[in-house]
């Protein structure tokens, strides 16, 4: 059996991978790529630049283990699978027709797209069942591969029901379980259903939630962003790459995602790469002052993600893994990222979110509009949102979050006025050239 993959995007060949040494697999792009695309897009990825040349085998395996499962789900589906959770060229031959964005891999040769098949809905019971295997395992027994190390399932919405995905229909929701009532974070996927309705509220995403019980197991549903419904009822993959990815993070340690005083990952160098990309680093700033906000502990780079879009244009993903963190009493982790060189949420003020955003090339003008239009919007967002909708989520939460909006804004100073013309945005053009909504090389 051939070691070699191909890889598809949006419809065209765009790289075959070699990985007869699992920890050197090689990445060489297809001129069906640098065609459409043109030399140094990142629309397969950020980190890995089109090219003629084949990038550092290091880098290309960075960049797999971000598409795999972390922890316990990795080693049960390689173990399903029959292959080394250490190999990551094997594992994406047996999970990499339905990963996180929209890249496909299949054997060298063979067809990105499998023929329709017809799949039976899945009972309450059925689904119940996935997730206690998912809780017991680490992972349940699917085609897809996601990454994170709740306990979760991805499953597809069809006219009727749910259905298991499949290699001719990817995933388009995930479903999490909830934690253990009676436990300390019990209320976990009451609080992200909550945010992510404040996010939405906000202007910072579009992810659609809702909350579940299947056959007495409570679940949040989640409708995945990198997934859009087609024109025939199909459903369309979007590329997307985590900023774990984007940076060239070894994730197989689940604390790399996190800066925690590391030069890397740090909000300031995932600022850079988007400004790479062509992307305003402001969205940045808008969901790191949300995400403090909130006190959503878990924004690590993993929890960051970028959208690259068919025409070679790329965009922040929207707000996605958002809760609230802080009113538990065991919660005494420090942010996810520094801001200003600070950790600890309860200290950091509007003042070093604006400085943040100045360290990337921000004007003072740009950061503290982008605060203060935040912390307004959710503030007015927490004033008009229907707390009833949101029995799971206690009034400790409530009270926590709106604290802590109330001070940061206590501390952001209003911008004054604008007068005459606005200095445009520092953001760069992306990489390649556009042409009719196809790239070549500049």
């Amino acid at each position: 059996m051939t070691r070699d993959l191909d890889v598809w995007l949006y419809g065209t060949h765009v790289a075959r991978l070699h990985g007869d040494v699992p920890a050197r697999p090689t990445l060489r792009y297809t001129t069906d790529a640098l065609a459409r695309w043109g030399l140094r897009s990142g629309v397969v990825s950020g980190l890995l630049p089109l090219s003629t040349k084949e990038p550092a085998p290091p880098r290309v395996r960075v960049w797999l283990d971000g598409l795999l499962p972390e922890g316990r789900a990795r080693s049960r589906l390689a173990d399903l699978a029959h292959v080394d959770p250490d190999d990551p060229v094997a594992f994406l031959r047996a999970y990499g027709r339905d990963t996180t964005g929209a890249l496909v891999l299949v054997e060298a040769g063979a067809p990105p797209v499998a023929m329709a098949t017809a799949a039976p809905d899945l009972t309450d019971d059925e689904i119940g069942g996935l997730l206690d295997e998912a809780s017991r395992d680490g992972a349940a027994e699917q085609i897809t591969s996601i990454t994170g190390l709740e306990a979760k399932i991805a499953l597809a919405r069809t006219a009727t029901g749910w259905v298991r995905p499949s290699d001719d229909r990817p995933s388009t929701h995930i479903v999490k379980l909830a934690r253990p009532e009676g436990s300390e974070a019990h209320d976990l996927v009451d609080t992200e259903h909550a945010a992510l309705e404040l996010a939405r509220r906000c202007g910072l995403g579009t992810v659609e939630s809702e909350l579940r019980t299947f056959a007495g197991r409570r679940a949040i549903v989640v409708r995945r962003y990198d997934r859009i419904p087609g024109t025939d009822g199909s459903s369309v993959r979007v590329h997307q790459e985590d900023t774990a990815q984007l940076l060239g993070l070894d994730t197989r340690d689940p604390d790399r995602k996190f800066q925690r005083g590391r030069a890397l990952p740090s909000l300031r160098e995932i600022a850079s790469r988007l400004l790479d990309l062509g992307i305003d680093p402001r969205a940045l700033l808008a969901l790191t002052t949300f995400n403090l906000a909130v006190g959503n502990v878990d924004a690590h780079a993993k929890n960051i993600s970028v959208l690259h879009h068919p025409d070679g244009t790329h965009a922040l993903a929207p707000a996605y893994d958002v809760a609230f963190h802080t009113h538990h009493t065991g919660t005494r982790v420090p942010f996810a990222m520094d801001v200003a060189g600070l950790r600890d949420m309860g200290r950091i003020s509007a003042a070093d979110l604006v400085a943040e955003g100045r360290s990337w090339s921000l004007t003072a003008d740009q950061s503290a509009r982008t605060v203060h239009a935040t912390l307004e919007r959710l503030a007015a967002a927490l004033g008009s949102t229907d707390r009833g909708a949101h029995p799971g989520v206690g009034d400790e939460a409530w009270r926590s979050v709106g604290e802590r909006v109330e001070r940061l804004l206590a501390s952001s100073t209003p911008p004054t006025p604008r007068t005459g013309r606005a200095r445009p945005t520092p953001a760069r053009a992306p990489r390649g050239t556009p042409q009719g909504g196809r790239f070549t090389s500049r």
